[in-house]
């Protein structure tokens, strides 16, 4: 029981991580190339976006689920068994429901903090600042920003372009690492995926 609770503890203290270290900088217009342009049309063009996703910290634990984007604003992080953890984007607000704090209700960050930032937004110049960059590796585009307080880098495969995930370091060294996988993109999705009626009552319970 104690070890369960000692790896439920590190889990919640990786996702907390997700949504307290990062904040983008939102005034800073960078100059437009053209494969920052190919990369800002693919993420602009994205209307719904469904996918698995597989999260791994630094100690190298591995938690999964599936992803939910609708623009605008929309996004749930629905998390496998035995986490069962749902992050809901509600207004301009995150929420995190767990399922063991029972009676409590959801934790909750301003969206703006986050680093779902780039999945919203079609307008890079507002995420990438003064300090960015647009690489290309063998089959890949990244795409780095630099604060601070983090690096987030975000992986796309370059033929066709498509995002593949993206991994962000705070400034303590503790590193975050999202794989998407089975990607359906701009297929029509239900306003109902991001009610939050049934987190709030799985928590009551």
């Amino acid at each position: 029981m104690m070890y369960l609770i000692k790896i439920k503890k590190k889990f919640l203290k990786t996702i907390l991580s997700i949504f307290l270290i990062l904040t983008f900088s939102t005034n800073v217009a960078i100059p437009k190339n053209k494969t920052l342009k190919l990369v800002e049309d693919y993420l602009g063009d994205i209307r719904t976006l469904q996918a698995d996703f597989s999260q791994t910290n630094n100690l190298g634990d591995i938690v999964t689920g599936a992803l939910f984007l609708k623009k605008p604003g929309k996004i749930r992080f629905s998390y496998d068994p035995p986490n069962n953890l749902q992050i809901v984007s509600k207004q301009k607000a995150v929420l995190i429901f767990d399922p063991e704090n029972n009676g409590s209700g959801p934790l909750t960050y301003p969206l703006s903090s986050t680093p779902l930032g780039f999945l919203i937004r079609n307008d890079l110049s507002s995420l990438i600042g003064e300090n960015g960059e647009v690489f290309e590796l063998d089959d890949f585009l990244f795409l780095n920003v630099y604060d601070p307080q983090y690096h987030l880098r975000i992986k796309f495969n370059k033929n066709p372009l498509s995002l593949l995930g993206w991994e962000f370091k705070n400034q303590i060294g503790e590193t975050i690492k999202v794989t998407l996988e089975n990607i359906q993109k701009n297929n029509y999705m239900s306003n109902e995926i991001f009610k939050t009626d049934r987190d709030y009552e799985r928590i009551k319970r």
